[in-house]
C-alpha cells in the first residue's frame, strides 16, 4: 500500500496586489521548507510531486533536492481556485471558507465548488499512488489538501483547516493521520 504524506506548502511572501496562486516563498518560507524537507529524511520518500503554484513548487523544490529525488509537477494539486475573490482581510477569507467546506456542491467561494476541487484533487493522488512508487510526498495548499482528508478520513474540514501550518506535513497510510 502507498503511504502518502501531504504536504501543506510553507510560508508565502504576500502581495495583496498579486494573486494568491502566484506568490513565492518569504525567506522565512524558504528557511522553513528546507527544514521540513530534512525532517523527513528518514521517512523514505520516494516520490515528489507538486502542485505548480510558485509556493508549492518552491517547498517540493527544497524537499526534492534534500531527498536527491527528481521533481515532478501536476497541475491538479493547486489550491481550490479563488482567484476572483482578490485579496480578503482574515474574517471575511475565513467565512468563505467555511461557506466552501459548508456546501460543498454549491458555488459559493471562488470559481470551483468543493466537489469539483476534491474530484481533480483526488484524480491527481490516485494517478499518483498507480504507480506503486512506496512513499509519496504531495506538496500541495490548504484548502485542497482539507478537503480530501475531510473525506477520505472523516475529519472534520473548518477546524483542521485552522489548525494547518506553514509548512506542515501529514502521513496517510491505511486512514490513519499523523503529523510529521
Amino acid at each position: 500500500m502507498t503511504k502518502l504524506i501531504l504536504i501543506r506548502h510553507s510560508t508565502p511572501q504576500i502581495d495583496p496586489t498579486v494573486p494568491a496562486r502566484d506568490w513565492v516563498l518569504s525567506a522565512e518560507g524558504h528557511a522553513a521548507a528546507k527544514a521540513l524537507a530534512e525532517r523527513l529524511v528518514g521517512h523514505g520518500v520516494d516520490a515528489v510531486i507538486s502542485s505548480d503554484e510558485p509556493k508549492a513548487r518552491q517547498t517540493a523544490e527544497a524537499i526534492a533536492s534534500t531527498l536527491q529525488l527528481p521533481l515532478e509537477l501536476d497541475r491538479d494539486l493547486r489550491e481550490h481556485e479563488r482567484a476572483n475573490t482578490g485579496y480578503l482581510p482574515r474574517p471575511e477569507f475565513e467565512a468563505g471558507i467555511a461557506r466552501f467546506f459548508a456546501q460543498p456542491d454549491e458555488l459559493t467561494f471562488g470559481e470551483e465548488t468543493a466537489d469539483q476541487v476534491f474530484s481533480r484533487f483526488s484524480a491527481a493522488v490516485e494517478r499518483s499512488t498507480k504507480q506503486s512508487r512506496g512513499t509519496i510526498a504531495l506538496v500541495t495548499h490548504g484548502t485542497a489538501l482539507t478537503l480530501y482528508l475531510a473525506r477520505t478520513t472523516g475529519i472534520a474540514p473548518l477546524p483542521f483547516w485552522r489548525s494547518l501550518t506553514l509548512p506542515m506535513a501529514i502521513a496517510l497510510e491505511g486512514g490513519a493521520l499523523s503529523i510529521l
